[in-house]
């Protein structure tokens, strides 16, 4: 539990915070009558339980009405063109899928050229081979002079009334 005076984190059980003092059993109080009921809690609980039920069955329902859609349009296409056909048409469709999948796990390394954007992120370049027990060049710090340093003038000040 968090103090809401400092913001100090404080354990539920301790009466008063750490750090500024604050009596937190009023705060406890009043944050737990703000809390669901354990009823209703329970009853949210089984809602999103028979929502997520419905959406699996409802899925479940919309893949086999594609499934004997897809049986009735093979069977029709079989009586008007024979088996030859469906198994060439098919045949075909395995190619063809094939190609483009290869084809679109090969176009980001082929024809996107990442490392002219972003060179550093270049996930091609060697590793270093091992170790190479060198400090990163230590380069002598130069203090930047502040506008305030060796002055004790102060600046103009406008007198405005409101």
């Amino acid at each position: 539990m968090f103090c809401p005076n400092c913001g100090g984190e404080n354990r539920r059980e301790q009466n008063y915070c750490r750090n500024c003092g604050l009596k937190l059993d009023a705060i406890t109080q009043a944050v737990a009558e703000q809390r669901p009921s354990t009823e209703y809690a329970e009853l949210q609980r089984r809602k999103e339980l028979f929502e997520k039920l419905g959406l699996f069955s409802l899925s479940v329902a919309a893949l086999i009405a594609l499934g004997l859609l897809l049986a009735k349009v093979t069977y029709y296409k079989l009586i008007l063109f024979g088996p030859e056909v469906l198994f060439w048409s098919a045949f075909g469709a395995l190619i063809l899928f094939g190609l483009l999948s290869v084809f679109f796990f090969n176009y980001p390394k082929v024809v996107m050229n990442f490392d002219k954007i972003n060179p550093r992120l270049n996930t091609a370049a060697p590793a270093p081979a091992g170790p190479t027990q060198k400090l990163i060049e230590d380069r002598p710090f130069e203090t930047v002079p502040s506008v305030t340093e060796n002055t004790t003038d102060l600046l103009p000040m406008k007198n405005s009334k409101r």
